[in-house]
């Protein structure tokens, strides 16, 4: 069943009632608006589990018959806009849901039961916002909403205006222009922003239940926090508050990262852009909190969490290494200054893109394997109660951050230590084998990173001497990461001279980049000797 997805931005308007034929669209400068409206009627109804689950983390779950776009959708809405999925309507049965759909929000929902939460009918008029040139640049969608909140029976009206871009990849400067010149005919009507943020949250009376972005909210000083025996809504004083625990900073930051987890599992699901990168990026920021801090937990359940994170770590990266040969194949070309026949190098490019996207997709249905949707489960279940060993309480969160850094930071220095020693020694000479022990010293560093940045996000602050040893550590991640990155782009070219061969592809253009990256890996090689003795001799400075 196909699925696609999109970026939408629009934003939404109230007008005064009966306005409508009082916009005068002719102000606007460098853009027209039809004369014609196309009115259409439709019923959406949305979908959530009992705990409401789906509008907790901004995502709605529609049916919606009539209109240009029949079928299922799936929206998460963020800051910069939302992206939507949209799934047909199966033909036999249109009222069933289809098992892509469930699949799509299952990392959210655990598998819990959807249920109707809301019926909309609406009835649209659509005019279309064109350029001078004719191309068309937006939609005005002018809604008259009556709604039905299928949990109460309780009944909403009202009317909105909404203005929605037809390209979601416009440059944001392009994109304010357009805004700029419809507001100024709307505003001069009587309209204003819509304080509403969704159809849906208005229409069950929690219009600011779907917010703007997707991030989980930080507290405006967590390293205070409020004693147990302080009632809500009560004024602390010094008395009512106390200062936050090593286990505030594990449940804050533990309850963090598992949220996103989640949220990149649906953006994953979604195709979003980088998505996978980023769940990367969060699946190892969690590995990196449960090491850095594992003198703070009671028995095995964090290292045991650990160990089934590094595999969804895993099962990520082959896509996350064909995402980065395609990005850096241009440059690799482009260094090579036109000595390539531009027709190889397109088959080239294709060829990984076509790669990238198949490892997606192979990452996309892992995520729907029982073990995975387990693993999300359980690590919601860790962040919300985490086996605390019953020193956090005592440690303040200040002292506990400094020893999660510094742990993090004493991991580079002897991993870094020991392959310094072996190859000054003689004892390893083994390219491969160097190669390996930068990458296993850069994956510490980025470990520092992870854990320090994971910390400030969440507004805790680890000692100066640790923060200047991280900053500094971070200083070598980029050299690292690119010859990690040419043994990847290297170990890709290899590969694709082995498939061309008896397929009439022309493999000169894959044999130049190919010695070109060798070249890179081997320099690359040498100079990450001096590049690791320098960092070890920073963090020595820092840390003493």
């Amino acid at each position: 069943m196909a699925v696609t997805a999109q970026r939408e931005i629009e934003r939404k308007y109230e007008l005064p009632e009966g306005s409508q034929d009082r916009v005068d669209w002719s102000v606007l400068q460098g853009y027209t608006v039809m004369d014609a409206a196309v009115e259409h009627r439709m019923e959406a109804v949305y979908y959530d589990t009992a705990e409401m689950t789906l509008d907790r983390h901004h995502v709605a779950l529609r049916r919606r018959r009539g209109g240009a776009d029949d079928g299922w959708h799936v929206k998460l809405r963020e800051a910069d806009g939302r992206y939507e999925a949209h799934i047909p309507l199966l033909e036999k049965s249109p009222e069933r849901m289809p098992a892509a759909v469930r699949h799509l929000v299952e990392g959210l929902t655990g598998g819990q039961p959807l249920e109707p939460i809301a019926t909309l009918a609406t009835t649209r008029r659509v005019l279309t916002v064109a350029e001078d040139s004719g191309a068309p640049v937006a939609e005005i969608a002018i809604d008259d909403v009556a709604a039905v909140d299928e949990r109460h029976g309780s009944r909403r009206v009202w009317s909105e205006w909404e203005v929605e871009l037809t390209d979601g990849t416009v440059a944001g400067q392009q994109q304010e222009r357009i805004f700029t010149a419809l507001e100024q005919a709307l505003f001069a009507a009587g309209g204003t922003p819509s304080a509403s943020s969704a159809k849906i949250a208005r229409a069950i009376g929690a219009e600011d239940s779907i917010a703007g972005d997707d991030e989980v909210p930080v507290p405006a000083d967590p390293e205070t926090a409020k004693t147990t025996g302080t009632k809500a809504g009560t004024k602390g004083g010094k008395k009512g508050r106390k200062k936050a625990t090593g286990a505030d900073v594990l449940v804050t930051v533990l309850g963090q990262l598992a949220e996103q987890l989640m949220l990149w599992d649906l953006k994953v699901r979604l195709d979003v852009p980088d998505a996978v990168h980023q769940m990367r990026v969060t699946s190892r920021s969690l590995r990196s909190m449960l090491k850095a801090a594992a003198p703070l937990f009671d028995g095995e359940a964090a290292a045991q969490l650990d160990g089934r994170l590094r595999e969804l770590a895993r099962s990520l990266s082959p896509a996350r290494d064909a995402e980065v040969t395609a990005e850096l194949l241009p440059q690799r070309v482009q260094a090579l200054d036109g000595r390539l026949d531009p027709g190889a190098i397109q088959v080239l490019q294709r060829t990984a893109e076509e790669q990238a996207a198949a490892a997606a997709a192979t990452v996309r249905r892992h995520l729907q394997d029982k073990a995975h949707l387990q693993l999300l489960a359980d690590v919601q279940a860790f962040a919300a109660d985490p086996p605390l060993a019953p020193q956090c309480e005592k440690l303040t969160s200040r002292k506990a951050s400094t020893k999660m850094l510094r742990r993090a930071l004493r991991k580079v220095q002897r991993v870094g230590d020991r392959g310094v020693e072996a190859e000054d020694s003689g004892a390893e000479a083994d390219p491969a084998h160097r190669l390996e022990h930068l990458h296993q010293v850069r994956k510490d560093v980025k470990r520092v990173r992870y854990v320090n940045t994971v910390l400030k996000d969440s507004g805790f602050t680890p000692g100066k001497a640790v923060r200047h040893a991280a900053a500094d550590a971070k200083q070598y991640q980029q050299v690292l990461g690119e010859i990690m990155d040419a043994g990847v782009v290297a170990g890709w070219l290899g590969r694709t001279a082995e498939a061309f061969k008896g397929t009439g592809q022309d493999r000169y253009a894959v044999g130049v980049l190919h010695g070109a990256e060798l070249v890179a890996v081997r320099t690359g090689i040498e100079d990450g000797h001096e590049v690791v003795t320098e960092l070890l001799a920073r963090l020595r400075t820092d840390l003493s």
